[in-house]
């Protein structure tokens, strides 16, 4: 999802992540390594465990050979997003669950715009080189063989913000480039998971939604927490190609945060009423990484 006012600005050519570490941005776990059997072959793999490290993890990964790889980890299985939009080396992904079983697998080509995702949820994405899951006859429901240190690897969950005491895992969109992506190019997310903005300075903020492929709620908060007002936000007929009369969900009032969540999950869990209406006194906790990483 796209932040309409930021596109503008580019257009006229002016422009220039249960979480509970609310306080600090998660710590490096340095370099970590393990294996996987999968398809009769050891592969040795490089682990990605945090979510610093997760975001933009591909574009900073080299090629592979037959008997290497890249494993991208969550504590839990989720609608994860692969992307390799800044990246020049393709993969082949392998995802799977959290005993090891995959659920997908898909090609990913190096500079995707769009990414990967898998049909169903998963607790870890296996990259391998181009060609290697065929080599290796993969196929969905196999089994693969996790590594002890892979077994005893900590991923790091999603950063949590509360509204309210209900918690929301997010990812976090700190940087104009983030802001501008957001969810695009995503036809699923996981009940819980969502994508927080985080601005450096309140202000007026419209979203729309161009190559947007799932329904949302749309959350502005102002920079003390309160929550503003919730727009609960259709897909466009034809979302890579809205036209110049497209819809769009407005804060009401100076924002600084921007929370995305599935269509519905304010009201389901008692944060707006039957109306749409903000329920009084509503204020969400914004972890301090967003607060921080705002002025990135």
């Amino acid at each position: 999802m796209k932040n309409a006012t930021l596109l503008l600005v580019l257009a006229l050519g002016l422009l220039s992540c249960d979480g509970t570490r609310t306080d600090a941005p998660p710590p490096s776990h340095g370099p970590a390594t393990g294996s996987v059997t999968v398809g009769g072959k050891k592969i040795d793999v490089a682990l990605i465990l945090s979510e610093k490290e997760r975001r933009h993890a591909v574009a900073r990964l080299s090629a592979v050979g037959e008997t290497q790889g890249h494993l991208i980890a969550w504590p839990r299985n989720r609608y994860m997003k692969i992307e390799s939009d800044r990246s020049r080396v393709a993969f082949d992904v392998v995802f799977l669950d959290t005993s090891g079983k995959i659920v997908d697998k898909k090609p990913l080509d190096a500079g995707s715009e769009e990414g990967v995702m898998p049909a169903a949820p998963a607790a870890y994405a296996l990259l391998l080189g181009p060609g290697q899951s065929l080599k290796l006859g993969l196929k969905n429901g196999d089994a693969v063989a996790l590594s002890p240190e892979i077994l005893a690897a900590k991923p790091e969950e999603l950063t949590v913000m509360t509204i309210n005491g209900v918690k929301a895992w997010v990812e976090l969109a700190l940087t104009d480039a983030e802001r501008q992506h957001g969810l695009m190019h995503r036809p699923r997310m996981s009940p819980e998971d969502g994508m927080l903005f985080a601005y450096p300075d309140e202000g007026n903020h419209q979203f729309w939604m161009m190559n947007t492929f799932l329904p949302l709620d749309i959350a502005f908060f102002a920079a003390d927490g309160t929550l503003l007002n919730v727009n609960e936000t259709a897909i466009y007929p034809d979302p890579r190609n809205p036209g110049n009369n497209y819809p769009t969900a407005n804060s009401k009032g100076p924002a600084r945060y921007v929370l995305e969540m599935n269509l519905g999950w304010f009201r389901a869990k008692g944060l707006v009423d039957g109306a749409g209406h903000v329920a009084p006194g509503t204020k969400g906790v914004i972890p301090d990484w967003a607060v921080k990483g705002g002025t990135d």
